[in-house]
């Protein structure tokens, strides 16, 4: 986990988050509370006032928490925090709709990373399988078998064992803050990230993992539904 990488270090590091999923020793962590008037806008205001140098905000949910992130971030603050988007770049599409500036955007973000949770065949009762025509309708032609787990005592029948997880890295660089500051489309900022900075799609990943058999069609299926 980031913050507690993070926390090794001597630095102040304060949180607000809706709940606490998990208590790290020598952090700050606060619980939204908002019928005590708590939120994440006045938890984030009050957090600021604590000289923090790395600010965790569980969830950006309105306009007035990312303009106050987003100020926090040009001001000298590390923040984290998280949104709820399609994949990483759509995180640019999603602060302009709450209404930031497009200057504010480009000199605040470090980097996007989006990540998704799959489930993992199991091992045990795995097997290899020739790709149906509904499959083909779907896969790229070099993908000739899948793997699906039909279900054993080891996974307790349910043909999964585990998740694993998926990312979209993207750096914001010098390139990258000129695209969004002036407002350029996603696709040229999508295509910057795979072509110049080698970010592998969520679905790239998730095909690899189905060549290896790692994960079966299904959760493909997932992945395709976003793209």
């Amino acid at each position: 986990m980031v913050l507690e990488y993070l926390s090794r270090r001597n630095v102040n590091i304060s949180t607000i988050e809706d709940p606490v999923e998990k208590n790290i020793r020598g952090i700050n962590q606060t619980q939204t509370n908002p019928v005590a008037g708590l939120t994440f806008e006045t938890g984030l205001r009050a957090l600021l006032r604590q000289d923090p140098d790395i600010i965790m905000v569980g969830e950006t949910r309105d306009a007035e928490t990312a303009s106050i992130s987003v100020r926090a971030a040009i001001t000298g603050h590390v923040v984290f925090s998280t949104l709820h988007t399609n994949n990483a770049t759509s995180s640019i599409v999603r602060l302009r709709d709450m209404g930031l500036e497009n200057y504010l955007i480009a000199n605040s973000l470090v980097g996007l990373v989006a990540q998704r949770l799959i489930r993992k065949n199991c091992v045990q009762c795995r097997e290899e399988f020739e790709v149906t025509p509904l499959e083909r309708k779907w896969l790229p032609p070099g993908i000739q078998h899948t793997y699906r787990s039909k279900g054993c005592p080891s996974c307790k029948n349910t043909g999964f064992s585990g998740r694993i997880a998926v990312h979209e890295v993207v750096g914001i660089d010098k390139e990258l803050r000129g695209m969004i500051a002036r407002n350029a489309p996603m696709d040229e900022v999508d295509a910057y990230a795979r072509n110049v900075q080698g970010m592998k799609t969520l679905l790239e990943q998730g095909l690899d993992l189905l060549r290896q058999g790692i994960i079966p069609y299904e959760e493909v299926l997932k992945l395709i539904y976003y793209v």
